[in-house]
């Protein structure tokens, strides 16, 4: 196919010496592949390519016969688009998700004012397998073209239809989201129904919407509601908190099943030490028989064929990892993870109806990301397309996993990137976000980053993140600035300790969580770090805490206070603890540099969090940065803002370690 051959494993040591390591601007460039499908019977495959930017931009597809996956590919131009997602809406069809940019310059106060800026619309076209016959869905009702900012919605793909899909849409005079069916052949929609005024998405079985999503403004509390056969009404069925930057929920779907009303669903019960995925009867409420778990493991999500069909439950263990619903599967997987050495994470991405062929993306240390067609009758696997071929696997730092042993007798791990140098570097530790998140051996762009210059990588699993089982995950529990602070302490002291790292040389960076611990980190121990870099993190507990309670109606009742009041703790009755582990309020005790990042449109953490620091260190006299980037959110930043905060965070690090 001329694409690419086998991905490249560690290289020998005396290769990696004289590969240079990639520039920063090659890490941030966005990847060449971005999405790849196959057609239910498995017999076709598409793949989306995007290349160039502006006028040069153009977006193209690769059909290939599964078949003779080895054949030339049919190429199919798309345009001038940037393109995200690629779906088969049956054997004939298929589906790409596509955005339309318009130049436009904010007009409204606040902190974009004046300031140009690129809209995007985000559509959806159906083409047929062949390349011919390319319609735009909802294209027959130009009133939501003009309204609709997301016309790409997909609910179902309805496999016993070979016509139609269905999709939601923002219905501008209602003012509410819709359901419709989509003709794939003529984009032409047909109205089913409309959603609340809190309504954010349904979920489908057998051609029906049978879940409802409503979400309350500031979209954190979702009421799950239902309507199974013979109903009429939608009834409420659950309250949760969403899934969010700070923790997953205790209960969320994860796909339907083949039995009408009965749902799979990953959850957390009372007697369960990690997350499973489970049965559900949505008419009784009932919790039924576990399909997957793993001991000491949390289920994270799970892989379905097109009929919904269960097929593996994934979990992470360093890298991704499944359980089979069928165990002949298991040894097609590991021998789809032995071809790549067990170097990277095999992430399936999609089987066919008789599950003998999988579609699968494959990114670790070495690649960020490539897509390759595992057909286990022929027993071989295919390359299809790398997200970003320009970048050498030997110039690339490795990842290797350390069990580290705490203070108190407790088991972690965590994961060093290893520059291609040799002697003790430089060591920048990165504690990972929410803290209910985990790391894991992956591409990681601020680690290669960092690698690139030379610098040690340590990112520590402290008790408090997720992943590992409940009784691992509530250890975090009220103990910010505390036990997690530990943790992190001694999985700096065990790097230090092999003699791979200055010990003159440690510096602490993070985002979210990990900004939070890296201002606490120079807190407690300022003579371990030269400097510290906070993206997007919280400074002071009483004041987030006490904000979180004005902003909900629902005040100390509010569902999202109460797990904030779990994770950091009460202010009425641990009033001390929650100051004592506040950075704003212990800025006197900070004798490093400080580099605070904060994105303006960041709904997560309020800007005023890294503000609130600023504000503490000029008035202690301490050196320090405070950068905020206008248009920013909470990370899922446009290229440009990337490049930004981190040029100005390796800068800053530099300058720290010289």
């Amino acid at each position: 196919m001329g694409l690419i051959g086998a991905l490249p494993l560690v290289a020998p040591t005396a290769v990696r010496a004289t590969t240079p390591p990639p520039s920063l601007e090659d890490l941030i460039r966005p990847p060449l592949a971005r999405d790849a499908a196959m057609s239910p019977n498995g017999k076709q495959i598409a793949v989306m390519f995007q290349r160039g930017k502006d006028s040069e931009r153009l977006a193209y597809l690769h059909l290939i016969d599964a078949d003779a996956p080895s054949a030339e590919p049919k190429l199919v131009v798309l345009g001038n688009y940037t393109v995200d997602r690629l779906a088969w809406a049956s054997d004939k069809r298929l589906l790409v998700s596509f955005l339309i940019e318009r130049e436009e310059i904010f007009r409204e106060t606040g902190s974009n004012l004046g300031r140009k800026h690129t809209s995007r619309f985000r559509r959806m076209m159906a083409i047929g397998a062949d390349g011919s016959n390319p319609v735009l869905m909802f294209g027959d009702l130009k009133r939501f073209q003009r309204v609709n900012f997301d016309l790409a919605m997909l609910i179902d793909l309805m496999p016993d239809d070979d016509d139609r899909i269905m999709m939601m849409a923002y219905d501008g005079g209602a003012p509410a989201f819709s359901l419709h069916h989509l003709n794939v052949h003529t984009g032409e929609a047909a109205f089913l129904e409309r959603g609340g005024g809190q309504t954010t998405g349904w979920a489908a079985q057998g051609g029906k919407p049978v879940l409802r999503y409503d979400t309350n403004e500031r979209g954190t509390i979702t009421t799950v509601l239902s309507r199974t056969e013979g109903e009429t009404e939608w009834k409420p069925l659950r309250q949760v908190v969403r899934r969010s930057e700070w923790f997953r929920p205790n209960f969320e779907f994860v796909g339907p099943t083949e039995q009408a009303g009965v749902f799979l669903a990953r959850t957390r019960g009372s007697q369960d030490g990690a997350a499973t995925i489970r049965r559900y009867d949505i008419r009784t409420h009932a919790l039924g028989e576990v399909v997957a778990a793993r001991p000491g493991r949390d289920m994270e999500g799970a892989l379905f064929d097109d009929r919904g069909h269960f097929v593996a439950g994934e979990f992470t263990d360093d890298r991704t990892a499944y359980v089979f619903a069928d165990p002949k599967f298991a040894p097609h997987f590991r021998g789809m993870e032995s071809f790549f050495g067990k170097q990277y994470n095999v992430r399936l991405m999609q089987t066919n109806r008789d599950h003998t062929r999988y579609l699968a993306r494959v990114d670790g240390p070495g690649v960020h990301s490539a897509f390759y067609f595992y057909d286990s009758a022929a027993a071989r696997f295919e390359p299809l397309g790398l997200g970003k071929p320009w970048l050498n696997a030997e110039g690339l730092a490795r990842v290797e996993g350390l069990d580290v042993k705490t203070r108190d007798g407790a088991s972690l791990r965590a994961y060093l990137t290893k520059p291609n140098a040799a002697g003790p570097r430089p060591l920048v530790v990165m504690p990972h976000g929410g803290p209910e998140a985990r790391d894991r051996v992956e591409f990681d762009v601020f680690t290669q980053a960092f690698a690139a210059q030379g610098w040690l990588v340590l990112q520590p699993n402290f008790r408090g993140s997720a992943g590992y089982g409940r009784a691992f995950t509530e250890a975090g529990h009220g103990h910010w600035g505390g036990r997690m602070q530990e943790d992190v302490e001694d999985a700096v002291a065990q790097v230090l300790a092999t003699g791979a790292a200055d010990p003159g040389k440690v510096a602490i960076c993070g985002m979210s969580y990990g900004g939070y611990a890296a201002l606490m980190g120079v807190v407690r121990r300022p003579e371990l770090y030269k400097a510290a870099v906070s993206i997007a993190g919280v400074s002071d507990l009483p004041k987030m805490l006490a904000e979180t309670r004005r902003d909900f109606e629902e005040g100390e009742e509010s569902l999202v206070y109460k797990l904030w009041v779990e994770r950091m703790g009460d202010p009425k009755t641990e009033s001390a603890k929650l100051i004592a582990a506040s950075p704003a309020l212990r800025a006197a005790e900070v004798k490093v540099p400080v580099l605070l990042i904060h994105g303006l449109d960041d709904g997560v953490v309020p800007p005023r969090q890294s503000a609130y620091m600023a504000a503490a260190l000029k008035a202690a006299g301490k050196r320090h940065e405070h950068i905020e980037v206008t248009g920013a959110g909470h990370g899922g930043w446009e290229e440009e803002d990337e490049k930004l905060i981190l040029g100005k965070t390796v800068d800053f690090l530099a300058k720290a370690f010289a």
